[in-house]
């Protein structure tokens, strides 16, 4: 609004597009400039920039971190055998054995997570089976997961490591139980057979338990992580399957072990976490320096 004097009288004028703030097709017009204007910024020249230093200057973290099966890494994925950032399954006896995996069906960076289980789960500590079934097709029990028990009896069989079975009494007592008993001919463990003796439903008056072990079984050897995807084990797990390694691979234990302490990474910024060892670095680093041996050859049966 604009007064004025002029010649006696107050002349007022007034524009009738004033409004205060100014006009919404106006705002309008700004809210789109400033929508395309930040889309560009950040959906377009910030990656950009982005994308360009990291390939530039961090091309092996930017890229996975993946090694070459000599042990260097790469950016080509096609050379990879895999990343040390993510861990993989290796279930040979001349191999170290990473942390159990729930990601997925094992190992699955795109479907990363852990079992969600409680430290009282009965699933977590003894396992499930899936019952037989004869309907549509006859399917015989399976394991459908494993448990702590089950992996610990695994892990003592696979590393040498001393044990008893004990059956538990209604009266309190244990009564030893051979080994063999959830065995086959060839020695494989009966895995359903021991789940299902194991004592499930919090009971502690009967079912079958492994005890007096004769070394202590690492937490890390039982158990996976909250993302299935660790790469690391701890050095006393990797200090205990030395020995099994060594055997299959004719090496000295105590080359094993130094190769172990080789690979093993201490913690972030060094006071973050607790060291471990790369399972994949130091599996790689095994094929170098002591290939497993190859089969012997088998003779022709005599005529």
């Amino acid at each position: 609004m604009k007064s004025e004097k002029n010649t006696g009288h107050t002349v007022i004028s007034k524009k009738e597009n004033d409004q205060p703030g100014g006009s919404l097709l106006g705002h309008i017009w700004a809210s789109i400039a400033a929508t395309l204007v930040l889309g560009i910024i950040c959906c377009g020249i910030y990656p950009l920039v982005i994308y360009g230093l990291s390939q530039t200057l961090f091309p092996i973290q930017a890229n996975g971190s993946l090694l070459k099966k000599d042990g260097s890494y790469t950016t080509d994925a096609s050379q990879a055998v895999g990343s040390a950032l993510i861990g993989q399954n290796f279930s040979a006896p001349g191999y170290f054995h990473p942390r159990f995996s729930n990601a997925g069906a094992g190992y699955d960076a795109t479907d990363s997570g852990g079992t969600q289980l409680g430290p009282l789960s009965d699933k977590l500590i003894n396992g499930v089976t899936t019952p037989a079934t004869t309907q549509p097709t006859t399917q015989p029990e399976s394991l459908a997961f494993d448990g702590v028990r089950l992996r610990a009896i695994h892990y003592a069989v696979d590393n040498n490591i001393p044990f008893k079975l004990y059956s538990l009494n209604a009266d309190g007592s244990k009564t030893p139980v051979p080994l063999s008993k959830y065995q086959d001919s060839q020695g494989n463990l009966n895995d359903v057979a021991l789940v299902d003796a194991f004592p499930h439903g919090g009971t502690t008056t009967s079912g079958v338990i492994a005890s007096d072990f004769g070394t202590l079984i690492p937490g890390d050897a039982v158990t996976g992580s909250g993302s299935g995807l660790d790469p690391h084990i701890s050095p006393a797990n990797a200090q205990i399957q030395a020995g099994r390694v060594a055997g299959v691979r004719k090496a000295p234990v105590d080359q094993v072990k130094a190769l172990i302490c080789q690979y093993t990474d201490g913690p972030d910024l060094g006071f973050l976490g607790d060291p471990g060892v790369n399972v994949l670095k130091l599996n790689i680093a095994l094929d170098a320096k002591y290939p497993i041996p190859a089969p012997p050859a088998t003779q022709p049966a005599a005529k």
